[in-house]
């Protein structure tokens, strides 16, 4: 009985698989609906083609990139920043939402220091990274770790006041100290929001990664390759080419940390935290 209340009419395994390959069959729609558009505008001559270039012509080009060494290279740099400052932002953001949703006069006391600091752009601090940090790719670190830093905090103390109370009053009232309260109920309740937070994240990061190369430039980096096309009368190609590398890093990240946290979180948990 329970089995059949949890999953109900139409929400089983097998509609939970037909619903994800319906949900993949629309985007590939979608996303294949905007390349003919976009090739159509090109060819018909709405826009000129120097601007515009064929999304045929986009694709061919993004596709041989995959095999340039010069641009690999870009590519790594710009990986690299991306992930090293993410990972960062999860190592702080994680411990310190934990310690602030559990110490409530703690968590009032850095309220004011939370709003002011969360609105700041990350790309309006890049001059003072260059000064603090100098070479370039500890720039960009620095910038992800800020910009990430916020999904994650606060998504991790949505989840630690979403946790039921009567689930810790449980395990105190058989003696279990407030550790083992965290690690046996807190965190597991907590887990789904945070992995949210992380997934938003990572979509941030990767915009200000890109954006502190435009800014601050360096000797590799996705956003440096977009300024080399731009020099020297511009390749457009390449230019939307080395984009479209962009938005398949943050599709393929995205895709990663929402298998990890069906795997992670089953049973509908991963879901409730996605709803935040």
């Amino acid at each position: 009985m329970k089995r059949a209340a949890r999953f109900g009419p139409g929400s089983g395994p097998g509609a939970l698989v037909t619903r994800r390959w319906g949900r993949a069959l629309l985007g590939a729609l979608g996303t294949g609906g905007v390349v003919l558009v976009l090739e159509l505008l090109a060819r018909t001559g709405v826009f000129d083609d120097e601007a515009l270039p064929p999304a045929t012509s986009v694709l061919a080009r993004a596709a041989g990139m995959a095999v340039d060494d010069g641009f690999l290279d870009h590519l790594g740099t710009t990986v690299s920043a991306w992930l090293g400052g993410l990972g960062l932002a999860v190592v702080l953001a994680v411990p310190a939402g934990l310690l602030l949703g559990s110490l409530p006069r703690l968590d009032a006391a850095s309220l004011a220091v939370v709003e002011l600091a969360r609105p700041v752009p990350s790309v309006a601090l890049i001059p003072l990274a260059i000064l603090v940090f100098a070479e370039p790719v500890r720039v960009e670190r620095s910038l992800v770790c800020y910009a990430a830093l916020w999904p994650i905090l606060l998504n991790t103390l949505y989840g630690l006041r979403d946790v039921d109370p009567v689930a810790k009053e449980t395990l105190r009232s058989f003696g279990f100290g407030p550790l083992s309260v965290l690690l046996r109920v807190s965190l597991p309740s907590a887990g789904p929001f945070v992995l949210t937070g992380v997934r938003i994240a990572a979509s941030v990061g990767l915009i200000v990664a890109v954006s502190a190369e435009l800014r601050a430039g360096g000797d590799a980096g996705l956003g440096v390759h977009l300024l080399q096309t731009q020099s020297g009368g511009g390749r457009p190609d390449l230019m939307v080419a080395g984009a479209v590398w962009a938005g398949a890093l943050g599709v393929a990240a995205n895709a990663v940390l929402v298998a990890g946290g069906r795997l992670a979180f089953p049973h509908g948990a991963w879901n409730a935290g996605r709803a935040e």
